[in-house]
Formats: C-alpha cells, sequence, structure tokens
C-alpha cells in the first residue's frame, strides 16, 4: 500500500504516464494483478482435478486460491477490502470474475447431480453461489485476523462445506 504509483511504473520500466492511462488507482492495478494470479490459480486447479467426489473437487479449487491469498497475504487483505467497495467499472469486473467462477463451480455440481451425488431438483447455480459464499467469508474471516490461521480458515471452510454439502442431498423422502 505503501507504494507510489511512479515506484512501481519505475520497477516495470515504463513510464508513469502510460501506467496511469491504464490504471488511474492504484487499487486498480492491484485488482488486475490479483485476479491475474488468482485466474492462474483456477486453470491449474481445473486442469488438474480430480475425478472424485464433489466435496474433493470444491476442496481442490479453493484450496487453490487460499494459496493465493496465503502466497501474498498482505496483499490478498486490500484486495478482498478493495474488492467489497469498489464501484464503477472495476466493480463490472470484479462481478463477471466472480460470476465465471460460480458457473465454474456450478458445472461441478451439475456433474455431481450425474453422478447422484447431490439432489437433482437443486438448481446448480445457487448450489454455487452458496459454496462461493462459504469461501469467501473464510477468505474475509482469516484475512481479517478474525480466524488465527490459514489451517483454521481451512478446517472451517471444509466443516461448512460438508454441513452444506449434507443439505444438497438427496432426500430419503
Amino acid at each position: 500500500e505503501a507504494t507510489s504509483t511512479r515506484e512501481i511504473a519505475e520497477a516495470a520500466d515504463i513510464a508513469a504516464g502510460t501506467l496511469f492511462n491504464y490504471f488511474p488507482e492504484k487499487r486498480g492495478l492491484l485488482i488486475h494483478l490479483m485476479q491475474r494470479e488468482l485466474d492462474t490459480a483456477l486453470s491449474r486447479a481445473f486442469d488438474t482435478m480430480p475425478t472424485s467426489t464433489l466435496e474433493r473437487e470444491l476442496t481442490h479449487v479453493f484450496a487453490s486460491l487460499t494459496q493465493c491469498y496465503a502466497n501474498e497475504r498482505r496483499l490478498g487483505r486490500v484486495f478482498i477490502k478493495e474488492l467489497l467497495f469498489t464501484d464503477g467499472e472495476r466493480r463490472a469486473e470484479s462481478a463477471a470474475w466472480t460470476f465465471d467462477l460460480v458457473k465454474r463451480v456450478a458445472g461441478l455440481v451439475r456433474k455431481a447431480q450425474r453422478r447422484g451425488e447431490l439432489d437433482p431438483s437443486i438448481e446448480p447455480m445457487d448450489a454455487a453461489q452458496q459454496v462461493f459464499s462459504t469461501h469467501y467469508f473464510g477468505l474475509v474471516t482469516w484475512l481479517g485476523g478474525t480466524i488465527p490461521s490459514r489451517v483454521a480458515q481451512e478446517e472451517r471452510f471444509q466443516a461448512s462445506l460438508r454441513l452444506l454439502l449434507r443439505g444438497l442431498r438427496r432426500s430419503a423422502a
């Protein structure tokens, strides 16, 4: 946060004006760079997805995202804060990024429905939004210091995910 836009431009060996043309505010650059890191992690996670249960697949995907935040915890904290309260064009970009992730998770939910793991009457996008919300809440509480460690955050995510998936399974009735 303490680094100036001019220092960033010098480190990147570009003119400050060029950087300013693409990112008039430093937070826009931060959001762009962090989303790029997260996109790389997501692509890798989906490319190396183990064929397994939905719980394991979701754990695989969201652990890769959590690792990004762990690698850049200070920036991740700023990123989450900015993402929550961004506006204008950045809000639209962030919403599109989030929607794309939720759609990919919905695809995993559909596959789990076809395997008979989940109730087929459940709307996959609704389930995916709940999974994403569970992950996001865990990130906010971990990066914000409410949950003391990444290990504790992952344990809370797993417990919440198991509870959520239990509710999404076929009922005995």
